[in-house]
């Protein structure tokens, strides 16, 4: 299991909006740090994260950090975005947002705010949660199937979110060789050439 993982139940914190959202973000909702906001799907953050758990059809998030900004899920592979009621599942109880494996889990910093990691605790589960992906739901504190336990991690927001895709950057010119051509075509003097001779 990741070294950042710990089997405890975390404490509660802030909310987060609950309106539903298309699959680009709004500007003042993307903050920097943010990029490769496709996000990842359930199943790849717990088998990077935890691979010693057991295959699972999905999980119980139990716990989301709400400081790290605006979570929200995919049940279509990102087509639409719904926000997580932080407020509901942080909260002293026991009540969680079901998603099977293949629902997308995203963050949205807050803007000018920087996040180095974000806490994430949830359970697996082995059966698909059906017409139930993406509702929230009660669980039990203990004694669950397949012997399941809370697992907390603090990801980053590229385990989170995914990473951007690469970018070609051209290699940048002679920046010397590039003003000495402006300034000859300011000037109207063409570049010179070895053997050019001059017509009376």
């Amino acid at each position: 299991m990741n070294a950042n993982a710990i089997a405890q139940r975390p404490s509660s914190s802030e909310d987060a909006s609950s309106q539903r959202t298309g699959r680009r973000p709004a500007a003042n909702q993307s903050g920097d740090g943010s990029t490769g906001l496709g996000g990842n799907t359930v199943a790849h953050i717990v088998e990077e994260n935890c691979p010693d758990l057991l295959v699972a059809a999905g999980v119980v998030i139990e716990h989301l950090d709400a400081q790290a900004g605006t979570w929200q899920f995919s049940t279509d592979e990102g087509e639409t975005w719904r926000a997580i009621r932080t407020d509901l599942i942080n909260r002293a109880g026991h009540l969680g947002l079901a998603l099977d494996r293949d629902a997308r889990l995203r963050v949205l910093p807050f803007g000018g705010h920087r996040v180095s990691g974000a806490r994430v605790a949830f359970h697996t589960v082995q059966r698909s949660h059906g017409q139930g992906n993406g509702s929230y739901r009660a669980y039990a504190p203990d004694e669950r199937d397949g012997g399941s336990r809370t697992v907390t991690l603090v990801l980053s927001l590229g385990a989170v979110n995914g990473l951007p895709p690469e970018v070609h950057v051209p290699r940048p010119r002679n920046k010397r060789a590039l003003a000495q051509r402006a300034g000859m075509s300011a000037s109207g003097v063409g570049p010179s050439h070895p053997g050019s001779m001059a017509m009376a």
